[in-house]
């Protein structure tokens, strides 16, 4: 599959440089970093919420870090509510099922971003299907953001608190 057409467009649109990344088969954003041989740190992830007027919201992090719902609800003033995979599929039609990348607004969905996520120089994200990732660099992020608020909202998923990359042991 590859790139999802509709993020393809989107990077084109706004000129942004990108390199794809293939890895094998994964699903989850951990392993997926595993697969790819990068940083947990450095491969953001898409967490979308729904809130009571059925509004979107993608919460984009690295991908060793969690959600802190309570702080979002509190940045946003809103009770927000994880969308169900069913939802997913409709907003991210020509994504595989759970690969859904992390520029939500290609797909007109309000996006909010960690600022943990400027501590990479890289940026890692899904390309729409469990086997190619895009690399863009810290400055491209920020550019494709900078216009959607940015908070800090999660924190490292237990565990995952030392672990700056994935080598393969020899």
């Amino acid at each position: 599959m590859g790139i999802a057409i509709t993020l393809q467009n989107y990077l084109k649109t706004r000129g942004v440089e990108f390199d794809v990344v293939e890895h094998d088969y994964s699903e989850g954003s951990i392993n997926t970093a595993h697969a790819a041989h990068i940083s947990t740190r450095s491969l953001a992830k898409g967490v979308v919420f729904r809130d009571e007027d059925l509004h979107y919201t993608m919460a984009v992090l690295p991908s060793q870090n969690k959600v802190k719902r309570h702080t979002l609800n509190q940045i946003f003033d809103r009770r927000l509510e994880l969308a169900d995979e069913d939802e997913l599929d409709d907003l991210f039609q020509d994504c595989a099922h759970g690969a859904i990348p992390v520029m939500g607004q290609a797909y007109e969905i309000n996006v909010i971003w960690d600022d943990e996520l400027l501590q990479s120089d890289e940026i890692y994200m899904e390309a729409g299907d469990h086997e190619h990732l895009i690399h863009i660099t810290k400055d491209q992020f920020e550019r494709l953001m900078c216009s959607f608020m940015h908070e800090h909202f999660s924190s490292t998923l237990p565990g995952l608190e030392i672990e700056q990359s994935y080598r393969p042991s020899a």
